[in-house]
């Protein structure tokens, strides 16, 4: 299960096998049923895990509500960036939308992998980049565009989840109510038929 991480790794710059033999023997395999939470408000988040398989959602609490701010499905890299970078207790919960399995690396292990082996500063900065890029759109989309173009945007860039996750976590994450994302849905279909 390590060697998807490594081609993940990989395909973002080119490794050594010396480095790609270092991830290896500090990757743990963690599994977590639905439902299940891989960091809660409050924690620290101590590592940074590739999704083998399954889904996970992250979110906070505002006023009581809980919203969404992110989808991690397979092959994405996933963890509460400020409380990784900080090293300090987030306000984020990530929780396993299903059944999910990771290859994690702690933190630790990762700033040792940075002084041992420079050609992995490459990867984390393109990993980095890649995390910003995807924050980016997601801010653009929630500032610059209407209630049906929100949709639109989630459409075409996470089809599949719309049988996978439940329609409340998806209005949170775009910024609705449920009932508004169910008349853009049925707007949105209408003019598709």
């Amino acid at each position: 299960m390590t060697d998807l991480l490594i081609e993940k790794l990989n395909s973002l710059a080119p490794m050594s096998k010396a480095l790609a033999d270092r991830i290896r023997s500090v990757t743990k395999i963690l599994y977590y049923k639905a439902g299940d939470f891989i960091l809660k408000e409050g924690q620290v988040c101590i590592r940074a895990c590739l999704i083998l398989k399954g889904l996970t959602r992250s979110f906070y609490i505002n006023e009581e509500q809980d919203i969404t701010s992110r989808f991690m499905e397979e092959g994405l890299i996933i963890t509460s960036w400020s409380s990784y970078y900080e090293q300090k207790p987030g306000n984020e919960f990530i929780e396993a939308v299903e059944d999910t399995s990771l290859a994690c690396v702690d933190y630790k292990d990762i700033q040792q992998l940075y002084i041992d082996f420079p050609e992995f500063n490459v990867i984390g900065r393109r990993q980095t980049e890649y995390a910003f890029y995807l924050s980016e759109q997601r801010t653009q989309m929630l500032r610059k565009h209407s209630a049906e173009e929100k949709y639109k945007f989630f459409l075409e860039k996470h089809a599949t989840l719309m049988q996978r996750v439940p329609l409340k976590h998806i209005a949170t994450y775009l910024g609705m109510s449920e009932e508004t994302l169910s008349r853009v849905r049925s707007r949105f279909h209408k003019k598709k038929s």
